[in-house]
């Protein structure tokens, strides 16, 4: 992966130059793979929805379904064109029933890819049909024959969603089949707000996992090689691994830098808010922030999910009390067997001591590791030191807040012949430099439900 373009895309989105561009893919995702929220499979549905209509369309059904198992995406576009057709010819609305019954009831099953791509001052343009966008950030939206409201967005990004294909619940701004292509290319003041936003901002394509083969990209990407050219400002799309491998170079001629985020496509989630989370100096309220149960829930997948990409710990020592919630909700939500091993820790200063002695004792006769960090006396079961050499090591707590506790065990587990990462939720500005994985950094108070 180009390190170069990764964090041009973040400086975009930090200084407010950036748009995402977001595809079927993020729907697919966000949707846990419903059929309707890709392109090919709502044509799929509109197939079959066709044939019940209109029992004489049974040859014509089956060989639709044939074309569309092909690799040609212009006679892919022809038979969305004639589903268009059919279903406008059929009593009743049944063109926007079926918009409505499919594209418009997509669930949200996994709400982080939608709230990943929710960044101040970045506009969202899309060209999904549904409103699963909106619906996660309560934004309103925007279709693309909306000419002064697509204005107002772009200069004051924040309120809407921009739909370069159409919504669902405005049947004829849905750019469905090739008449639908044609006439939305001719539409000269969309188009001319497009270019102009190109020319000064960086497009990041975000979900577009067909590529170069996806209609939807290829019709606004057809024009970036002449357009784009003299700016200097070329679009990012976001690609897993393999296709990165396979399609880089066609990408780069037709001025559009691919970044592979990972092998799977639920990495892409992971990699976005990566990108969020560099690009957002730190939080700083003065009433504090409080972190939910709702937000914490995705979070700690997409987190651990992450670390287990990069790092893939042998064991993961976490700090106890409420430091342990972090680790132990965090493997709730996946199915891997990494084993935690919690150090004990007691205040070093105690109004009674008693209880931190007795367990000192019984630690000592055990062969329990004791150490000590600014604010904490800290042990560490014995078993700590019998992992093999290289282990991978990861401290994971709650926060890091600038007490050097994680560097103390860090030092200890380096010493044991170990490759020790340090995680922690929430870090304070200070800790940037030495905490390897962080999902907020905080100035100032913070709170947990736990």
């Amino acid at each position: 992966m180009s390190h170069y373009l990764r964090e041009q895309a973040v400086r975009a989105i930090r200084e407010g130059n950036a748009v995402f561009v977001v595809g079927a893919g993020v729907s697919l995702l966000a949707s846990g793979s419903a059929p309707a929220a890709s392109w090919l499979g709502l044509i799929q549905s509109g197939v079959e929805r066709c044939a019940d209509l209109d029992p004489s369309l049974k040859k014509w059904r089956l060989d639709s379904l044939k074309i569309l198992k092909a690799k040609d995406a212009s006679s892919k576009v022809g038979v969305a064109q004639e589903v268009k057709d059919h279903l406008e010819k059929a009593p009743g609305d049944q063109y926007a029933d079926w918009l409505a019954e499919t594209v418009g009831a997509l669930p949200i099953a996994n709400r982080g890819i939608l709230d990943a791509l929710s960044v101040p001052r970045t506009p969202i343009l899309t060209t999904n049909y549904d409103d699963l966008l909106e619906r996660a950030s309560g934004k309103n939206t925007v279709t693309w024959d909306r000419l002064a409201e697509m204005q107002h967005e772009i200069r004051m990004p924040g309120s809407s969603i921009i739909h370069l294909h159409g919504f669902w619940r405005r049947k004829e701004s849905v750019i469905f089949g090739y008449r639908d292509y044609s006439n939305i290319l001719k539409d000269q003041a969309s188009q001319a707000i497009l270019r102009a936003l190109l020319s000064f901002k960086t497009l990041i394509f975000v979900g577009f996992g067909q590529g170069l083969s996806d209609p939807n990209f290829s019709g606004l990407t057809g024009w970036l090689t002449s357009t784009l050219s003299d700016t200097g400002v070329a679009p990012i799309t976001l690609v897993r691994d393999e296709e990165y491998k396979k399609e880089a170079t066609k990408y780069r001629q037709i001025g559009i830098n691919a970044v592979p985020y990972g092998p799977e496509y639920g990495d892409l989630e992971s990699f976005l808010y990566g990108m969020k989370t560099e690009s957002q100096g730190p939080l700083a309220q003065e009433s504090g922030v409080t972190f939910s149960w709702e937000y914490l829930s995705p979070t700690l997948k997409r987190f651990h999910r992450r670390i287990q990409q990069e790092f893939s710990p042998d064991f993961i020592l976490s700090i106890s009390g409420p430091g342990d919630y972090a680790p132990a909700y965090c493997l709730a939500h996946v199915n891997e067997e990494v084993p935690v091993l919690p150090a004990v820790t007691f205040p070093r200063v105690m109004k009674d001591g008693g209880r931190r002695d007795s367990f000192r004792a019984v630690a000592v006769r055990d062969g329990w590791i004791h150490c000590q960090s600014t604010k904490w006396d800290i042990f560490l079961p014995n078993l700590v030191r019998d992992f093999p050499d290289g282990a991978h090591a990861l401290i994971f707590d709650e926060e890091a807040t600038g007490e050097n506790a994680q560097l103390i065990l860090a030092d200890v587990l380096t010493g044991f012949g170990y490759d020790v990462k340090k995680a922690a939720l929430v870090i304070a500005p200070e800790c940037e430099t030495y905490v390897d994985f962080y999902d907020q950094v905080v100035a100032g108070k913070f709170a947990f439900p736990w």
